[in-house]
């Protein structure tokens, strides 16, 4: 049962065997994998129940029904934007689909560094093949890719960097080029079409509209979770109560560890360590059309620039975006005629962007009401030069793939590079926050796993310091920034903590 509770016209009290708080990449696949074994599964979702009859390809319409914050929440400084999902599905519902295992040296990292042993390649085998079966993910063929991504290609081998053609999880896609704002053909194999009707068969009862609140322990064990019922706006409508020895907590790295605050659960350490993999922005425009949103957005990575074998703590991944025309006016500047005149190229241009494996460490922390958390995030001065440097990269690119002018989007001047220029006047401006457009949308690493309390929020298996029966199962629990895309670890350490709680049998009731 997948249910809206405003609906109901009543307020909501369960009990459970499991209460999962969000239905994104680590939400649904702890809850269908735990239904599936016949659990009694309650899952509460903030957002609403979009499906691809209502993802109608307008940014003026989808933002505010997928995004955070209509898509502008940022950190405190307004510096970074930062792009999390608020529907069932979570962000899975708007990303790009790219499909990365964790890296060996990273786990090897988590184990050596963090103690976390268990984290190898060969243990997380079975939940990665799971998972990548019920995403359905595969390699992305070369008729897929598309012109943004031909050229961004032909820059990287001109040059010799290297790069690759990346593996996927969609279905039947059509390349209308929209993932961002939802799939309308239900081609992105996302957890809105894969793991919520899993569960949903299973007999979990989903609840949309749905906000956790509190999560509530005595003695030592997690005994119930409460909310209320909210509307679109996030208005508070009706009460929730749900009962349940086990409580799967996958709300993101920014709401886990705000509900853990506000719970008094986890210890010192909720909230801090936040990491963004923070990126930025070189524009390319080119003398003929590319219509470079059209087709698979993002299919080609270049990995030149991160050695993770050589040092797992740093470097930098540069990767095509394309967006839509509100996105793109919002991202160049200039005003009047100058900024009317670049968004005429809008179907001359390509974009690369550098994704930062970043050490720098945030914080989050409990703001007036849940939909506005305090989120504080200052790049480290190495963070910032790798960010530069990899500016610096993405012009040599654009250039190499034919663009005839490179603008990075500096404010309120921009830097303009024509065919010729020696790009490394990007170093001289640097990156400043607040001078250029940074966003994320990986967040990571707030509810850290340890070995103890003192390392971390949660143990190897998710499971919260100090409270038995409860988890989290999101991308909070990265020890470290990740250092590639996701999406798959997430769902694959998801996928473990669900067999863990199944192996260990049942809880004694709430």
């Amino acid at each position: 049962m997948i249910a809206n509770l405003l609906d109901r016209g009543a307020d909501l009290v369960e009990r459970a065997d499991v209460c999962v708080i969000g239905s994104g990449a680590g939400g649904a696949v702890a809850a269908a994998e735990l239904a599936a074994a016949g659990r009694k599964v309650v899952v509460l979702e903030q957002g609403h129940h979009w499906t691809a009859r209502d993802f109608t390809q307008r940014e003026d319409e989808m933002l505010p029904r997928l995004f955070e914050e209509g898509g502008m929440r940022m950190t405190r400084d307004a510096s970074v934007t930062i792009l999390q999902g608020r529907n069932i599905g979570g962000s899975t519902v708007h990303n790009l689909c790219y499909a990365f295992r964790t890296p060996d040296p990273i786990l090897r990292m988590w184990r050596e560094e963090h103690g976390l042993t268990g984290l190898s390649p060969e243990a997380l085998e079975p939940s990665f093949q799971r998972v990548e079966r019920q995403l359905r993910v595969k390699q992305i063929q070369e008729h897929q890719v598309n012109s943004l991504n031909r050229i961004v290609r032909a820059g990287a081998e001109e040059l010799g960097y290297s790069g690759f053609v990346t593996r996927h999880n969609r279905e039947n896609c059509i390349g209308a080029g929209y993932c961002i704002l939802g799939c309308s053909y239900d081609a992105k194999m996302s957890m809105l079409v894969t793991y919520v009707p899993r569960a949903d068969a299973a007999g979990a009862a989903i609840y949309a509209g749905a906000r956790a609140e509190r999560i509530e322990a005595e003695g030592g064990r997690v005994r119930r979770v409460l909310g209320s019922a909210v509307d679109l706006d996030g208005r508070p409508r009706a009460s929730i109560e749900v009962q349940a020895p086990v409580v799967v907590l996958a709300a993101g790295a920014v709401a886990s560890p705000d509900l853990l605050l506000r719970s008094g659960l986890g210890g010192d350490a909720v909230g801090r360590n936040l990491h963004l993999h923070p990126s930025v922005m070189a524009a390319g425009f080119f003398d003929d059309d590319l219509h470079a949103y059209r087709g698979i957005p993002q299919s080609y990575y270049i990995d030149q620039f991160i050695d993770l074998e050589r040092d797992p703590h740093r470097g930098y991944v540069l990767m095509p975006i394309a967006g839509f025309p509100v996105m793109v006016a919002t991202q160049l500047p200039g005003f009047g005629r100058e900024h009317a005149r670049r968004m005429r190229g809008f179907s001359k241009m390509a974009g690369l962007l550098v994704l930062l494996h970043d050490r720098t460490a945030g914080r989050v922390e409990s703001g007036g009401a849940l939909a506005k958390p305090k989120i504080g995030y200052r790049l480290e001065p190495d963070d910032a030069r790798q960010l530069a440097e990899g500016l610096v990269h993405c012009a040599e690119v654009l250039f190499a793939g034919g663009a005839r002018e490179v603008v990075i989007p500096y404010q309120p001047e921009p830097l303009v590079l024509a065919r010729g220029d020696d790009p490394r006047a990007i170093l001289e401006r640097g990156v400043v926050q607040g001078e250029i457009p940074i966003a994320s949308t990986h967040p990571q690493s707030t509810c850290r796993m340890g070995v103890d309390e003192a390392a971390g929020v949660v143990d190897p298996w998710g499971e919260v310091f100090g409270v038995r029966g409860l988890f989290v199962a999101d991308m909070s629990v990265f020890p470290t920034s990740l250092g590639a895309p996701p999406q798959i670890t997430t769902a694959a350490l998801a996928d473990r903590t669900a067999h863990h709680i199944l192996a260990r049998g049942s809880e004694p009731a709430a």
